[in-house]
């Protein structure tokens, strides 16, 4: 009897070994810009195997061809003998005799260096390698999958230098001095789960009940983790704030390169840029100028310049609500098409308003809930920003359809809208919940509902979200959806937010304040770069009216904030107005009268000064996150 359950166990094992994807990963014979990498392959059935690299992969909405980086690609049988192989297109191999396949091995190339122009990899989605020091991968990169072979288990075992360690959301099986292990339950996590090799020590936050690990490297600082960190606290807290001190996650990667740019930050931030120095200036923003983050369900990674004074940790912190607030839309609430994602001809969710858009306008309150920023601050930077910058995309458009639609013309050109008229689309659905269930729910309720209903394992079908949602809320919320999201009807912004005690105004006919930073009062700053959210003055005549002289620092916020009162109004013609600003390295304040000019001020935004019974309790419950019982 022993012996029977023996041999049945065994078979098992070796049938559950036979059927799994066994990688390993050379980064100590790293030469030319590649590494190589072997496949120890599942069993297959059929007599011409296809071998594939992803086209793309979920959170992109680009064209990134992975397969266009792989070289030296061979396919062998168990003696090692070589087997008929045929590339077909970018991302594909034909393998023949595939009965016989054991092993696979290729190259695969740094894309951060590679010349390819075509669809060039954004870089918080490619790979960088340097010997040694760090490896950035982002899995589609480097690891294959056979067709209808997805779902079975992937291990990796990367051969590494002692002295590199490696950081990812994947479960750790093993690590040595020389070796570092992980293994995952099908391709689709695999992808969703970008792993950092660096020198350089982590560091560690704890929030709700979550561990954060934030990993780095950056060739000036052995501390860039730590500074990283540091900005990050805040942000989390609040997110604990706005989650309510529970998050769906219990582990969660911040994975981090930083690239020297402080060169050119001493350049542009001089004030005076020499038509010499144009060329270094071109070559060098050329060469790395996407910079980003790419978001993953329980980790992020980032791409970022140093322009100095490390500015790169305001850049994290910029992006990383967004990128942390993925582990709701779309990890825990996706459809099918995210669900079952399909690497080599993907079809796109119709839903960016849900994964893109809603993400940012969370973003955008937590900062405000959280009390990063003023309500006053978010409402006339990024809620107003946003506002301009939607007036660029066409209603003509339905959303949805851009959606799934976003790899093709003219739809790739729309994709951004995701993050600026998304995000409207979100506040006013916001607003639309809130007014419709007297303020017994908001969006962030339905979500987290929604979220409890499906979860990161249960898709829903791409037709269905939007009468689930419409039915946890009430059924005039689908006049909303026809409207704005599947439909063609202009936003109603000014409509929306007279709901929560807050005027707008396209254009504002009256006295406005002189703009600062501008040719009318004799003074410009540069505003192609701008770091840790401040610009340098690069023309400023004697006498113009707050004083800047060239070579000075100012935050654009400030400019803007100079002329408010505490309550959002502004000060009275005259009156004497404070400015900050970096000169010669020191923070000066600049005195000076505040002067109005008649105008017209555009998407000009107010809080009220006298709202209604109602308006006040939508517009505490917006600004607060809090009911009215929890005053």
């Amino acid at each position: 009897m022993k012996s029977i359950v023996l041999l049945t166990f065994m078979c098992i094992v070796y049938q559950i070994n036979a059927q799994s994807y066994a990688y390993k990963i050379d980064l100590l014979n790293f030469k030319k810009d590649k590494i190589g990498v072997e496949l120890n392959c599942p069993k297959i059935e059929t007599d011409t195997a296809m071998f594939n690299f992803p086209m793309t992969v979920p959170g992109t909405y680009a064209v990134l061809n992975y397969g266009v980086y792989i070289s030296d690609f061979k396919a062998l049988d168990v003696n090692k003998k070589s087997l008929k192989v045929i590339k077909s297109g970018k991302n594909t191999y034909t393998i023949f005799g595939s009965k016989q396949l054991k092993y696979i091995s290729y190259k695969v190339k740094d894309t951060w260096d590679s010349k390819v122009k075509e669809n060039k990899i954004f870089d918080p989605c490619g790979n960088g390698f340097e010997a040694g020091k760090y490896f950035f991968i982002n899995n589609g990169g480097l690891f294959g999958f056979f067709n209808n072979q997805l779902n079975m288990p992937f291990s990796l075992e990367f051969a590494k230098p002692s002295n590199l360690s490696g950081f990812t959301s994947l479960k750790c099986t093993n690590k040595t001095d020389g070796n570092q292990s992980f293994s995952c339950v099908n391709y689709h996590e695999l992808i969703d789960n970008p792993i950092l090799f660096t020198i350089q020590k982590e560091a560690h936050l704890k929030v709700a009940n979550a561990d954060i690990t934030v990993a780095s490297y950056y060739q000036n600082s052995d501390s860039s983790a730590f500074f990283i960190s540091e900005k990050l606290d805040s942000c989390m807290r609040a997110i604990e704030t706005f989650v309510g001190g529970k998050l769906p996650i219990s582990n969660y990667n911040f994975l981090n390169y930083v690239l020297d740019f402080r060169d050119v930050g001493r350049i542009v931030m001089s004030g005076k840029i020499k038509i010499y120095q144009y060329p270094k200036l071109i070559r060098k923003t050329k060469k790395h100028g996407s910079f980003g983050a790419l978001e993953h369900g329980t980790s992020s990674s980032y791409f970022l310049p140093d322009f100095g004074h490390n500015s790169y940790t305001g850049m994290v912190t910029g992006t990383a609500i967004h990128e942390f607030m993925h582990i709701y839309e779309p990890l825990s609430l996706h459809s099918d098409l995210v669900g079952n994602f399909d690497y080599v001809h993907p079809k796109m969710s119709e839903h960016l308003w849900l994964y893109e858009g809603i993400t940012e306008y969370f973003a955008t309150i937590i900062e405000m809930q959280g009390k990063l920023s003023s309500v006053d601050a978010v409402l006339k930077h990024d809620i107003r920003d946003k506002i301009i910058q939607s007036y660029q995309y066409p209603d003509s458009i339905p959303f949805t359809v851009m959606s799934a639609n976003v790899f093709q013309k003219p739809y790739v050109d729309l994709y951004n809208q995701v993050y600026e008229r998304g995000a409207i689309m979100g506040l006013l659905l916001d607003i639309e919940i809130m007014k419709l269930t007297n303020g017994e729910k908001t969006l962030k309720d339905v979500i987290f509902q929604l979220v409890e209903m499906y979860g990161k394992n249960k898709s829903f079908k791409e037709d269905e979200i939007i009468p689930v949602f419409v039915k946890l809320v009430d059924p005039r919320l689908q006049q909303f959806f026809d409207k704005y999201v599947t439909g063609t009807t202009p936003l109603d912004i000014e409509g929306g937010l007279k709901e929560i005690g807050i005027s707008y105004q396209k254009e504002k006919k009256g006295l406005i304040p002189i703009e600062l930073l501008s040719a009318d009062n004799g003074v410009t700053a540069n505003n192609n770069i701008v770091i840790n959210n401040k610009v340098t003055i690069n023309k400023a005549v004697k006498n113009n009216a707050a004083g800047f002289m060239v070579g000075d620092k100012v935050d654009r916020d400030d400019v803007v904030k100079c002329y408010k009162k505490a309550n959002g109004q502004y000060v009275s013609e005259g009156e004497m107005i404070h400015l900050p600003v970096i000169r010669k390295g020191e923070t000066v304040e600049l005195s000076f009268p505040a002067h109005f000019v008649n105008g017209v001020e555009k998407n000009a935004m107010e809080i009220m000064d006298v709202k209604s019974k109602q308006q006040e309790k939508l517009f505490y419950i917006w600004s607060t996150g809090k009911k009215g019982e929890e005053k």
